[in-house]
């Protein structure tokens, strides 16, 4: 196959209609990962011991880098031949928040009516004292709060709505992302070393995240062009070994207890990223066995609906938490957080399909229709 482009970064693999479905269920086991260390995080294990290994296996801080570093592969194989011009950013930019807004808009609207039900001031028992100040009934919130929630700006309502923010941000400046990765490794190799020292260098507090989790996308930009211009694959054990490295840095260097403190930390996220971008490459390729496992329709539709489910888990927790109230204090532990986490599945992932069929999309729809007026042409 002939290349199409100069640079360390040669286009010679068609990448027109290919579907990644293994990724896709990635995503969908991801979220179920998030929602898990959520629950556990409100009823907690009273063991150091069991938390570790459950948090080594369930490891949510790298499920959430895990989805910054495919956003960066999968939207660099979304703008592939495109021609680089103000279209195709303003077409980018149009389908981008139209992916993103509209289920995040519906599911703030649904936790702003959970938190003026009467079920948001039921009792709660059994459960770490995060779980009393998650949605709280009658929470006090402004129209200008509320819309800062809607718009990922406060997360009163959504508390992972730092991470819909990262998104926005990292689209904002992506289409540069893109067009480094297409020119060269004299464009993308800086470009990389500088999102590095981003990483390290950004300030603390929510203000620093964007620049932190820079590398990320970066990263899965690099997966996605090792992807399109080698024919390298992994084996299950190079698979395999890539899952256990994305656990391995919050396992190694936080204890459950105190991951607070370091949850968005460059020291753990830049790892992160790395075997992040080497497992979806390892994934990337369809005929192997763990692809071909990982690409049937169950899981398929997980991915399809991941986005609502990692949206809407918080709200249907806080709901889970309340109607069971009356049994969890009598239960052992190990079912206690069980049953929360069966219940709350069963109630988030309708709800998420609903929101998939009648928001997501109908707006995603919507979104590539309109920036159909401006989007430039193929090469």
């Amino acid at each position: 196959m002939q290349s199409v482009q100069k640079g360390f970064f040669v286009s010679r693999r068609a990448t027109k209609n290919i579907r990644f479905d293994a990724l896709q269920s990635v995503r969908g086991l991801a979220a179920v990962v998030v929602v898990l260390r959520h629950v556990l995080a409100c009823y907690p294990l009273p063991s150091h011991t069991a938390a570790v290994i459950v948090f080594f296996l369930f490891n949510s801080p790298a499920a959430v880098t895990l989805f910054f570093t495919l956003s960066g592969f999968v939207l660099v194989h979304a703008l592939e031949h495109r021609q680089f011009a103000v279209r195709t950013i303003l077409a980018f930019w149009t389908q981008r928040v139209f992916r993103i807004l509209p289920a995040l808009m519906a599911v703030t609207v649904l936790s702003f009516l959970y938190t003026r039900l009467p079920i948001s001031g039921w009792p709660l028992a059994a459960n770490d004292p995060f779980m009393d100040g998650l949605l709280l009934h009658d929470m006090p919130l402004s129209p200008a709060g509320l819309f800062k929630c809607l718009i990922s700006l406060s997360g009163a309502l959504i508390p992972q709505n730092w991470t819909v923010l990262v998104e926005l941000i990292a689209a904002a400046g992506f289409p540069i992302l893109w067009l480094c990765s297409r020119s060269g490794a004299r464009a993308f190799l800086p470009l990389a070393a500088f999102t590095l020292v981003l990483a390290f260098c950004a300030p603390g507090g929510g203000k620093g995240l964007p620049f932190i989790y820079s590398f990320s996308f970066v990263a899965g930009a690099a997966a996605y062009r090792a992807w399109q211009n080698t024919d390298i694959r992994l084996t299950g054990v190079g698979v395999l070994l890539a899952t256990i490295g994305l656990s391995l840095p919050t396992t190694l260097l936080t204890e459950p207890e105190t991951l607070g403190a370091y949850f968005n930390s460059s020291t753990l996220v830049v790892p992160e990223a790395v075997f992040a971008a080497i497992l979806l490459f390892g994934l990337s390729r369809d005929e192997t066995p763990i692809a071909r496992a990982l690409s049937n329709r169950p899981l398929l539709w997980l991915g399809d609906i991941s986005f609502s489910l990692y949206l809407v888990h918080f709200l249907i927790i806080a709901i889970a938490g309340r109607l069971l109230t009356p049994w969890l204090p009598a239960m052992p532990v190990v079912g206690r957080d069980l049953l929360v986490f069966v219940v709350t599945m069963l109630i988030a992932l309708p709800l998420s399909h609903l929101l998939y069929e009648f928001v997501e999309k109908p707006f995603n729809n919507f979104g590539r229709k309109l920036a159909s007026f401006w989007r430039a042409p193929r090469i």
